[in-house]
């Protein structure tokens, strides 16, 4: 998949946040113009989405438990060591567990398990118990919250 495209599926669903903050009328496909004062479809404006990857909204979170291969290779780019001094990377599980409401203690307790268990596997566990209807679509949308285009690209194999 295409850098573009990636980059053009996350600005989607950013937007559906922020634009709706400009126009509480505007679907969540619609963008607000503000030359016409009107809301305007997102597919006008960016062309139609490959961004498949809109498939992965109406997937639920669990499905990505049962896809061993997808979960790995999220789980080496969002599960690292800490760097040097013990310097925490950008975007890792532990910024993905705040965007899901978890608190910091509960970070801390999931990578104090490695390396036997993974803190993303955990998050994602906790997160679909509970809330039965997480969407790898809200995934996604933190995940380029995070700039973590690299972790939507493999998330976008399932779509």
């Amino acid at each position: 998949m295409e850098p573009q495209c990636l980059l053009l599926f996350a600005a989607l669903l950013l937007g559906q946040g922020v634009l709706q903050e400009a126009s509480q009328f505007c679907s969540p496909l619609e963008y607000w113009n503000p030359d016409t004062l009107s809301c305007r479809s997102c597919l006008q404006r960016f062309g139609t989405p490959k961004p498949e990857l809109s498939n992965l909204t109406s997937k639920p979170l669990s499905c990505l438990l049962d896809e061993l291969e997808v979960l790995e290779e999220l789980i080496v780019l969002l599960d690292p060591e800490p760097g040097p001094g013990g310097a925490l990377a950008c975007g890792t599980t532990r910024h993905l567990a705040a965007k899901y409401g978890l608190p910091a203690a509960w970070s801390t307790f999931a990578y104090s398990l490695r390396p036997s268990r993974s803190p993303l596997r955990a998050l994602i566990e906790v997160v679909v118990a509970k809330e039965p209807s997480a969407s790898l679509g809200q995934l996604g949308i933190h995940l380029a919250q995070l700039g973590r285009a690299d972790a939507l690209q493999v998330l976008s194999k399932l779509a």
